[in-house]
């Protein structure tokens, strides 16, 4: 997905992503384009369908 894409909201739905969290220790994330701010309350991402922040 390009810069101009995800600017203008294009989405495609068909893409694939994963968010799994194991015995809340370690956390597997599929699709992630940048990870734009993390500490140890909370983690922001970019994905391929835009961001999680939690």
């Amino acid at each position: 997905m390009t810069v101009d894409e995800r600017k203008s909201g294009m989405i495609n739905t068909n893409i694939l992503q994963n968010l799994i969290l194991e015995n809340r220790e370690k956390l597997n994330i599929s699709g992630v384009l940048d990870v734009l701010s993390f500490d140890d309350q909370i983690v922001i991402v970019e994905t391929e369908l835009r961001f999680i922040n939690n």
